[in-house]
């Protein structure tokens, strides 16, 4: 049976994205914050259902694993698309691949709110530019800091909140009421997105001296049963040793 989210989760969701939005420590937040996995994980505190909030997460992780924005022109935005079909696998029971199925159009469709807030940042750098000129600095924390944060409260969390609090169990509703043939084909679609992802990030090693070291990782966790954070361990050390003797070969053939 459907449950619906209470106003107070829909605004703490919403204020997530709000403060995706606002970019604070954009550096660390890209591999962090930015990701499905932490939306995942927050959407699982807020309505108190973590593992199926995770497993859909943990799917679209894999999906966007590969992920790149180029000059900020991002394909699509994983965050939304983490926040809105977590919640809907969370409060309507829909089945997880239908969930991930759901969140790749959600995600081609919240890129057009990162459209929106470039067009809105074009004119505030200008007024930043004017009070770095004028050396006024109380203008320029104003402009570069106060004003985005605030206008990203209408144009993120607000959206956000809305949608969840009155849509969410209707989405999942509706998902529920397709028939099952379709849905099994959602399920397949569900199903195959994170290889799509695998095949990404296979493509963008790019040197294929490396990809042993991925397809044995890959081999590994299916087939040995060793937990997958001792395997990703286990590759932080041997990328260690990898860049440190391949540094030094290269350091040892440019002095001959």
């Amino acid at each position: 049976m459907d449950t619906k989210i209470t106003i107070l989760q829909a605004i703490l969701i919403g204020l997530f994205y709000w403060f995706r939005g606002c970019r604070f420590g954009y550096t660390f937040g890209v591999v962090t914050i930015f990701s499905p996995l932490p939306a995942a994980l927050w959407v699982g505190i807020v309505l108190g259902d973590i593992p199926t909030a995770m497993k859909v997460g943990a799917a679209l992780q894999l999906i966007y694993l590969g992920l790149l924005v180029p000059g900020g022109a991002a394909p699509s935005d994983p965050t939304i698309a983490a926040l809105v079909s977590c919640s809907v696998a969370v409060v309507s029971k829909t089945n997880i691949n239908a969930a991930v199925a759901l969140a790749v159009p959600i995600g081609l469709l919240g890129v057009q709110i990162n459209n929106i807030e470039y067009i809105i940042n074009g004119f505030l750098a200008s007024k930043t530019d004017k009070n770095v000129e004028e050396a006024n600095t109380r203008g320029m924390f104003r402009t570069s800091v106060i004003y985005p944060s605030a206008y990203k409260l209408i144009l993120y969390a607000i959206p956000m909140t809305l949608v969840l609090y009155f849509g969410a169990a209707q989405i999942g509703g509706l998902i529920n009421m397709i028939p099952q043939t379709i849905l099994n084909g959602l399920n397949l679609a569900g199903a195959v997105l994170p290889a799509v992802g695998f095949a990404i990030i296979v493509q963008q090693i790019g040197k294929k001296s490396l990809l042993p070291y991925f397809l044995a990782a890959f081999f590994l966790e299916q087939y040995s049963g060793i937990p997958t954070l001792a395997i990703a361990l286990g590759g932080l050390f041997l990328a260690y040793l990898h860049i440190t003797f391949t540094s030094d070969s290269s350091k040892a053939a440019k002095e001959a």
